[in-house]
């Protein structure tokens, strides 16, 4: 019986999954999907040179642009990569005796620049004055890593203040899948984030977070707290936990946080902010991911002789990920659902679990400058898509785009997968299938 059970899901999946894939746009967007679909797939046919590449991305904003070229040569000519040597030689010695190191450092710079605005929206919030409405809502994302000073924090703070004035008022009865939110990096307002000293940071953290979920309040906006390294996981929940409960925030229903399903707790993370909706009487929304620091917290992990917290590989990620799914929805009303994936088995399954259920309050959200076509599938069948829209310079952006190039060319991707021609009824089965199986 659970067998013809899930036979007969699989099959409804695949089907929505096929209308997605059918209604995905014009000519020309399916022409871009083909074009980043083998991109990706070349990549892959040089992995040493597609990390050698990623590591000259990560340093390129420090560098001053004449020097820019003395330093792709040491990332990519001077190491093994799959660049023949005579090749490399011969580029690099018709660059040196033709004077062209500083017309190809600026060459360098502008297309890496270029490139980046396929995946941040602009440099500044005040640019977005002269924007046209996107058709599409958002979730804006002011860009940095972790602050390193008490003035770098302080900046993050005042663009985050400037980002919320410069946004317009949101009717209180708009649908929630339509109102503008804001996801806030805590590690990137407040530096005193310290695991080993939790009841302190979290102090810290809430007198940081304090004025921007007042003015968001007074807006009608959104807030999400991001989800980042493990080290900070338990800060950030008892945090938001801590002030979601407080009396001038405890009846505002657009407050919300990340849950990454790679982490091998999210279940019981669930379990618990279900159990905290409950109290506080008004929902919380819940960003399910399936994680995006996968490699870090391994690597983590293993230097500190730590049980990894995250799961060994991406179809336990995947299993974990559709049974928090099913969680989020069953949780409902407590617990509102935003579904970050661009991958289409995950969003077939979606659609799928939330017709069954009859949960209509829920959203899809995906990466600004990511998986176009299937924006425009979704949309067509009345789906509403949120793109996570990040803002800011290349500089503190260079390390968002670095993780979003390495989730997108991982070699068990979907549009990896894609690219190398698999059938679509492969790439839609169920990551349970081989357990299925199995019984």
């Amino acid at each position: 019986m659970f067998t013809k059970q899930m036979q007969y899901d699989d099959t409804k999946i695949l089907g929505i999954a096929k209308t997605i894939e059918t209604n995905s746009g014009s000519l020309f967007q399916r022409f871009i999907f083909f074009i980043t679909s083998k991109t990706i797939h070349f990549g892959f046919r040089y992995p040493k040179l597609k990390l050698q590449i990623f590591k000259f991305i990560d340093v390129l904003p420090s560098l001053e642009t004449k020097k820019i070229y003395s330093y792709f040569k040491i990332y990519i000519f001077d190491e093994d990569t799959e660049i023949p040597t005579f090749l490399k030689s011969a580029i690099h010695f018709f660059i040196s005796i033709l004077f062209l190191s500083f017309p190809i450092s600026f060459l360098i710079e502008k297309i890496v620049k270029v490139f980046a605005k396929f995946f941040i929206l602009t440099d500044s919030p005040e640019n977005l004055k002269q924007m046209k409405p996107s058709a599409r809502p958002r979730t804006y994302d002011v860009l940095g890593e972790i602050a390193l000073s008490p003035k770098e924090a302080k900046e993050y703070l005042r663009q985050y203040s400037e980002l919320l004035e410069i946004l317009p008022q949101v009717a209180p009865e708009i649908d929630p899948k339509l109102r503008t939110n804001i996801s806030i990096k805590c590690s990137g307002i407040e530096t005193r984030l310290y695991p080993e000293s939790e009841e302190i940071s979290v102090h810290y953290l809430k007198e940081a977070l304090r004025p921007i979920l007042r003015l968001a309040m007074q807006k009608g906006i959104g807030i999400n707290l991001d989800m980042e390294q493990y080290d900070l996981k338990s800060i950030i929940t008892q945090t938001a936990m801590d002030l979601f409960l407080e009396e001038e925030f405890k009846t505002y229903p657009h407050f919300g946080i990340v849950v990454q399903s790679y982490l091998k707790s999210s279940r019981e993370d669930l379990l618990v902010w279900r159990e905290y909706a409950k109290t506080r009487a008004v929902p919380i929304t819940i960003r399910l991911v399936k994680g995006a620091y996968l490699e870090y917290e391994r690597i983590k992990a293993e230097e500190r002789a730590w049980v990894s917290p995250v799961f060994d590989t991406k179809r336990e990620t995947d299993i974990k990920f559709e049974e928090n799914v099913l969680f989020l929805l069953e949780a409902s009303p407590y617990l509102r659902s935003a579904f970050g994936t661009h991958n289409l088995r995950s969003l077939a399954f979606i659609l799928y679990h939330a017709e069954r259920y009859s949960i209509f309050d829920f959203e899809i959200q995906m990466l600004y400058g990511m998986a176009g076509k299937y924006k425009v599938g979704l949309e067509s069948m009345g789906i509403k898509i949120r793109e996570y829209s990040p803002i800011g310079s290349l500089l503190p952006g260079m390390a968002y785009l670095i993780r979003r190039l390495l989730e997108n060319t991982s070699n068990q991707g979907f549009l990896y997968q894609m690219s190398l021609g698999k059938n679509l009824d492969s790439l839609i089965i169920s990551p349970k299938k081989e357990t299925v199986n199995g019984i």
